[in-house]
């Protein structure tokens, strides 16, 4: 899987486009993907299909941070 939302998560969770591949799920009732800094403080990111995007820090667990993206937040 190599397409511009693991470049875009690569980017913004400041990892390689490896580790973005090794740290993602698929979302499938939103048809997004979720990718995840592994390192403690590092946070994760939401990137839909049309590349739209919102990330959270750390602090913020996975079931908030989809609620945000379902509530439409975007960054």
């Amino acid at each position: 899987m190599c397409d511009s939302r693991v470049e875009l998560a690569a980017e913004v969770l400041h990892i390689s486009i490896d580790e973005a591949r090794e740290h993602s799920k698929l979302i499938p009732e939103i048809d997004a993907m979720y990718y995840w800094n592994p390192s403690r403080s590092g946070g994760g990111v939401i990137i839909d299909a049309q590349g739209e995007k919102l990330a959270a820090s750390s602090a913020v667990s996975f079931e908030k941070h989809l609620q945000a993206y379902k509530d439409g937040r975007r960054n």
